[in-house]
């Protein structure tokens, strides 16, 4: 503890660590070492460095966001996790339960559609009259508590890991947690999914031997790696960028689990509903995938994303005529106006011919 890890030396199987209170650094030597060290992994560079074949993604989620730790509502219940889609403007939440009658709540917009001024003021009187006003999915107890938490902190980012295996033989190692499957916070299983790995270990320990670690870190990565998969994939593309995609698909997942409640076995429910009831994240994901989300929302959120950061690098932008209407707005009318002629033309050629 209040170590920093630095450096895996895979030639001496060894990590270098520096003392977080005297800047002391010491290599120490391992038998076996396990990289639960967060979204920047150390223990993942080294896998990197030592097998060509490992593909690791270290991506943002294209979003910031903030979070407040408030008294329970009393609309919601103790241990209740709450999604909050679109609960402001272009603002996305979710609501953790918390001990001891609190819970965190965490509002963010994705970088292509910010959000209104007001949330983005550092006068908290500001915030909680906007707050209060445009927050209807349930009253909150104390909205100046919550504007007082919200303007006393920066703006936050957060990054997702995608990794095609989670372990070497080669080092020795292994990766979980964040470290091989760092996600968005939107559907709330970052940390589940991390229990569940070390859970997974423990089980692969008890099948093969203490011992036998070169047939359990494999085997680990083969159980685990599409469940880190679907973690990072559902929390991205659960949720459409497209405001009217998502409220199609928030109202056919209603129908969906209606319908489910009665005949469990005809359709699948809403996969927010599968999530709550426990279903592994990979089984999840194929039903979002059946159902036709997982791609169509692919089709909204990656144009979207390689658009905004095409604009904002200045690789393209937006022609404008010397009369300053953009051209494509200049294209539309020209098109809408050649549809028009056209139609005309028709309409003049197939009116029948009077003879005198």
């Amino acid at each position: 503890y209040e170590h920093r890890l630095l450096y895996v030396d895979d030639r001496h199987r060894r990590v270098l660590v520096r003392n977080d209170e005297t800047n002391e650094e010491e290599y120490l030597e391992y038998d076996l070492l396990v990289g639960a060290d967060g979204v920047r992994s150390v223990v993942r560079n080294g896998i990197q460095v030592n097998h060509r074949d490992f593909e690791c993604r270290v991506d943002d989620i294209f979003a910031t966001f903030k979070a407040v730790h408030v008294k329970l509502p009393p609309k919601v219940g103790p241990g209740t996790l709450t999604l909050l889609p679109n609960s402001m403007p272009n603002m996305n939440g979710i609501a953790l339960p918390e001990k001891g009658g609190m819970i965190c709540m965490s509002f963010g917009h994705n970088l292509n559609k910010p959000c209104d001024e007001e949330l983005m003021s550092d006068d908290p009187k500001v915030v909680a009259k906007y707050v209060k006003e445009k927050f209807q999915a349930y009253a909150l107890i104390d909205y100046e508590d919550f504007a007082e938490q919200w303007c006393n902190q920066s703006w936050n980012t957060t990054g997702q890991v995608h990794c095609n295996f989670y372990h070497s033989n080669k080092l020795n190692c292994l990766i979980l947690g964040d470290a091989a499957h760092a996600t968005s916070p939107s559907i709330g299983m970052g940390m589940n999914t991390a229990l569940s790995d070390a859970s997974c270990l423990n089980r692969l320990l008890d099948k093969h031997g203490d011992d036998a670690w070169d047939e359990v870190r494999p085997a680990f990565s083969q159980e685990r790696v599409k469940e880190g998969q679907a973690l990072s994939d559902l929390a991205y593309y659960l949720f459409s960028f497209d405001t009217k995609q998502q409220l199609r698909f928030l109202l056919e997942g209603a129908i969906r689990t209606a319908i489910w409640k009665r005949f469990p076995s005809l359709v699948y429910p809403d996969p927010q509903v599968l999530i709550g009831c426990g279903y592994k994240l990979s089984e999840v994901y194929a039903a979002a995938k059946s159902m036709g989300i997982i791609d169509a929302v692919h089709a909204t959120n990656d144009p979207a994303r390689r658009e905004y950061w095409e604009k904002r690098w200045g690789m393209i932008q937006e022609k404008k005529t010397r009369g300053g209407i953009s051209a494509k707005v200049l294209l539309s009318a020209t098109l809408c106006a050649g549809l028009a002629f056209s139609m005309y033309v028709y309409q003049q050629m197939s009116s029948p011919t009077v003879l005198s």
